[in-house]
C-alpha cells in the first residue's frame, strides 16, 4: 500500500483525528450533531443499553494464530495466522482474522486507536473480493459490515508510513480497539480494550535523535525536527518525530512558524501520542512560506497538551512553549535547460547526480541523469545511469509502438505534437569499487531509482506539458501495427459486412483508446464462462501472419490473440459503461466499411452534433459530437450559474427508438472561484441522467432528471 507523498501528507495532517476517533477511512466526517465516540479510558462500559459489557480483552500480547481478540453480541473474532497480502505486489505483512456473526442481525465492526511496532497509525479491515472463492480484489476499511449469519476470513493491516528512519514494512506489533456501531453510518457507541498482537518479526526503527533536532527533550516528550523536503502541490515540508515517555496521554500542535523571515499562514502539524508510543508527522505551511522551494532556518511556536485519559485532551488546555529553531544546510536545487525545456531536481538529490544535456542529440534526447558515486567509481557504458528524458514526433512514436519498448515508456506531449519519452535501464547499473562501499550505499541507489520513477509527473507539470500513456502489450502492438504500420495487411470483420480493410480510415482514434485499458494477460480460466468464447466477436485480422485478434461484447473487455494453435486472452485493467473497447472497434470497423462502401453512411446524429447555446440569455452552451462508438454520442455542457459558480457537465449518450440522446452515468461538476482567480470543485456527482431531443419548432431542448419539474432548456444553433 505504498502511497505517494501527497496522500501520505493528507492521511498525516489528519492522524491526529482518525486515531481520536476512529472515524472511516476516507469518508466525509458526520455532521456535528452526530454523537461525540466514546473515549477509551482503563475500564471502558458500553454507551449504549445493554446489561452485557464487552468482555475484557486480555492487555497483554497474544499470538497471531488462533487466538480469540474480540466477542460481543454474536460476534467474534480470532486470528489465524500471519500471512502477506495477495493483492499487492509487495506482500505487505497482514494478519489474518476469521469473523463470525452469529446473530440474527448485521453487526458493524470497526478498528481504531491503531499503533504499529509502537508507532501511531491507521490500523485497517482488508475486506477481500472473491470468485469461486479465489481472492481477486481487496478494499481497506476502518469498518466492515459482517453480515448476520456469515463467518468469513478477513485481515487485520495497516498503513504503511513512508518516512525516513521508520521500518514500516516489518510487523512486530499490531495494536488496536475494536468498535462497534448501530449501523454502517454512525460513530461508534461501543470500544473495547486494548488488542496487542505479537508476532514474533522484528521491526527497527532509527533512533529519532539521529534523524534532525531534538527541540523537546525531556522525561515526558521527545520530538525531533527531522529532514525538509518538497512536493509539488504541498511545497515545502518537514518530516517529525515523537515519543510520549510518559504515562499520559499527549497531544502536540504547531501554532506558528516563519522560515527565512517569510511568516506562514497556518502549520498543517497535529498529532495524539498515547502513553509510552512513538508517532512520525509531517508539517506543511500555507501561505507565503508554502511558495518557497525551500530554506535554511525554521522557527516554530509548538502546543503541548497532557491528559490522565485521551478524552481529557479535549479540554484544549494546552501550554504554548517557546518558539524553536531548526537550522538546515542550504537547499540547492537542480535547474537544468535544454531547448526550452526545464529539469529541476530536489536538494538531497541534486547533490548525489550528474545531469548531461546534449545539444541537437540524433536520438531527441534532452536529459541524462546519473549517479555521480557509480560514474566515480567505474567506467563501464551507461555505469550510473538512472534515467533520460527525450523528445521524438508522432510518426517516430507510431513506429515505437509498433515495436517492443523495453526501457522506453511515451509519458507526455506537448501542443506542438512532439512526444516527450522517459528512457531506463533494463539492467542494474549500480557500481562501486568494494564489496563494502556497495553494502553502505545500497539504500541511497535504491532511493535515487525510486526518485527517478517520479520524474515523469515532475516534468510534465514543470513544462506545461499533457500527459498521455500507452501500453506495450503484444495486443497493444498489433494495435498500432494496424493504426500506423504502412506495410502490414490486416482487416477488421464480424458477419455483418464481412472483411474490410482496417486501412481505409485512419485507425489513430480506435487504436488509441483501446490501447489506453492497459491490457494484460490472463489464464484460460480466468475467463468469465466456457460459452464466453462463443458469442459474436469483432475480428482485426492479420492473414499473412495467420494471426486474428477477437474483440468480445460482454462486459470485462475481454481479447484473445489466435496464433493457430495457441491462444492468448487479455483482459483490460479498467473501462467504463459509456464506451466500450468493443464498440470502439465497432467504430472503426462501420467507418472504414463506409469507406469502402458496403455500408450506407450514419447520418442520425448529424442534426445533433455542433454548437449550441441557450435560447433565453445565451449563458448555456452545449457541445456535441460523435463519439467512437456507432450510435453515441459525446456531450459537454457548460452553464454559468453566477459569476462565482459554474456548472459543468460531461456524458455520452445513446440514441434512442424515438430519436432522442437519452445518457445516464453523465457527470456533473460545480466549480466555484474567488475574485483572486483561484478555483476549485465544490460539488461532483457522477449519475446524471436525462435526454436531448428536437421540439416540434425543430429546437434542440435539453430534459435533466435532476430537475423534473423545471422546463425543459431550449438551445438554438450557434
Amino acid at each position: 500500500m505504498k502511497k505517494t507523498i501527497a496522500l501520505l501528507l493528507s492521511v498525516l495532517l489528519l492522524l491526529g483525528a482518525l486515531s481520536g476517533c476512529g472515524a472511516k477511512k476516507e469518508e466525509e466526517a458526520p455532521p456535528a450533531t452526530e454523537p461525540t465516540p466514546t473515549p477509551v479510558v482503563s475500564t471502558p462500559e458500553p454507551v449504549q443499553e445493554t446489561p452485557d459489557p464487552a468482555p475484557v480483552t486480555p492487555s497483554e500480547p497474544v499470538s497471531p494464530d488462533g487466538s480469540v481478540i474480540f466477542e460481543k453480541d454474536g460476534v467474534k473474532v480470532t486470528t489465524a495466522g500471519l500471512g502477506t497480502d495477495p493483492t499487492t505486489t509487495d506482500r505487505e505483512p497482514i494478519i489474518w482474522v476469521d469473523i463470525e456473526n452469529t446473530g440474527e442481525e448485521d453487526a458493524y465492526l470497526g478498528v481504531a486507536n491503531g499503533v504499529i511496532n509502537r508507532m501511531m497509525g491507521d490500523v485497517l479491515l482488508a475486506v477481500f473480493e472473491k470468485e469461486d472463492g479465489e481472492i481477486y480484489g481487496v478494499s481497506y476499511t476502518s469498518n466492515a459490515t459482517i453480515p448476520a449469519g456469515s463467518s468469513e476470513r478477513y485481515a487485520l493491516c495497516y498503513y504503511q508510513q513512508d518516512v525516513p528512519g521508520v521500518d514500516m514494512t516489518s510487523l512486530s506489533t499490531l495494536e488496536f480497539c475494536f468498535t462497534m456501531a448501530e449501523d454502517d453510518v454512525s460513530w461508534p457507541n461501543y470500544c473495547s480494550d486494548t488488542v496487542c498482537i505479537e508476532t514474533g518479526e522484528i521491526a527497527d526503527h532509527a533512533d529519532f535523535r539521529a534523524l534532525g533536532t531534538a527541540v523537546i527533550d525531556n522525561d515526558q516528550l521527545l520530538l525531533v525536527i527531522g529532514a525538509q523536503d518538497y512536493d509539488d502541490f504541498f511545497g515545502p515540508y518537514v518530516y517529525t518525530y515523537a515519543e510520549n515517555k510518559s504515562e499520559k496521554y499527549i497531544e502536540l500542535s504547531a501554532d506558528d512558524a516563519e522560515a527565512d523571515g517569510v511568516g506562514c499562514d497556518y502549520v498543517g502539524f497535529g498529532t495524539r501520542i498515547f502513553p509510552g508510543k512513538l508517532a512520525v508527522g509531517i508539517m506543511s505551511f500555507e501561505g507565503e512560506l508554502r511558495d518557497l522551494k525551500g530554506f535554511e532556518n525554521l522557527t516554530v511556536t509548538f502546543s503541548v497538551d497532557q491528559a490522565e485519559t485521551r478524552d481529557g485532551l479535549d479540554s484544549r488546555t494546552d501550554e504554548t512553549l517557546d518558539p524553536v529553531t531548526v537550522t538546515y544546510p542550504p537547499q540547492v536545487w537542480g535547474e537544468y535547460e535544454n531547448n526550452g525545456l526545464r529539469l529541476e531536481i530536489k536538494p538531497k538529490h541534486n547533490d548525489l547526480i550528474t545531469v548531461e544535456t546534449p545539444e541537437d542529440d540524433a536520438n531527441g534526447i534532452l536529459f541524462s541523469v546519473f549517479e555521480t558515486a557509480s560514474r566515480e567509481a567505474d567506467n563501464f557504458e551507461g555505469v550510473g545511469w538512472l534515467f533520460s528524458i527525450g523528445t521524438v514526433g508522432e510518426d517516430e512514436l507510431h513506429r515505437m509502438l509498433c515495436n517492443d519498448m523495453s526501457g522506453v515508456e511515451p509519458f507526455a506531449r506537448d501542443s506542438e505534437g512532439n512526444y516527450y519519452i522517459y528512457y531506463y535501464p533494463t539492467d542494474v547499473r549500480y557500481a562501486r569499487a568494494t564489496a563494502e562501499e556497495m553494502q553502505r550505499d545500497a539504500d541511497q541507489w535504491s532511493m535515487l531509482c525510486e526518485w527517478a520513477d517520479t520524474v515523469r509527473d515532475a516534468f510534465t507539470e514543470q513544462n506545461g506539458l499533457e500527459s498521455v500513456a500507452y501500453g506495450n502489450t503484444e495486443l497493444d502492438m498489433y494495435l498500432a501495427r494496424a493504426a500506423w504500420q504502412k506495410d502490414v495487411t490486416c482487416y477488421l470483420a464480424t458477419l455483418e459486412f464481412m472483411d474490410v480493410d482496417a486501412d481505409l480510415v485512419d485507425g489513430t482514434p480506435y487504436a488509441e483508446f483501446v490501447m489506453q485499458g492497459f491490457f494484460y494477460e490472463i489464464q484460460p480460466e480466468d475467463l468469465p464462462s466456457e460459452e464466453y468464447l462463443s458469442g459474436e466477436s469483432l475480428v482485426l485480422g492479420f492473414p499473412e501472419e495467420d494471426l486474428f485478434i477477437h474483440f468480445y461484447p460482454m462486459e470485462g473487455a475481454y481479447v484473445c490473440i489466435d496464433k493457430g494453435d495457441e491462444e492468448t486472452f487479455y483482459q483490460a485493467a479498467w473501462w467504463d459503461d459509456d464506451i466500450s473497447y468493443y464498440e470502439a472497434m465497432k467504430g472503426w470497423y462501420y467507418a472504414a466499411a463506409e469507406k469502402a462502401g458496403v455500408k450506407a453512411a450514419d447520418n442520425s446524429l448529424d442534426r445533433f452534433c455542433g454548437d449550441w447555446h441557450e435560447q433565453i440569455a445565451g449563458r448555456g452552451t452545449v457541445t456535441i459530437s460523435k463519439s467512437l462508438a456507432p450510435g453515441k454520442a459525446e456531450i459537454e455542457a457548460s452553464w454559468p450559474e453566477s459569476a462565482a459558480v459554474h456548472y459543468v457537465w460531461e456524458m455520452v449518450a445513446s440514441l434512442d427508438e424515438e430519436g432522442s440522446l437519452v445518457y445516464e452515468n453523465g457527470s456533473r461538476e460545480v466549480i466555484e472561484s474567488d475574485e483572486d482567480g483561484d478555483s476549485w470543485t465544490n460539488d461532483y456527482s457522477d449519475e446524471e441522467s436525462g435526454w436531448f431531443y428536437f421540439n416540434d419548432a425543430g429546437q434542440l431542448c435539453w430534459h435533466d432528471d435532476s430537475m423534473p419539474d423545471a422546463e425543459d432548456s431550449v438551445f438554438l444553433r450557434n
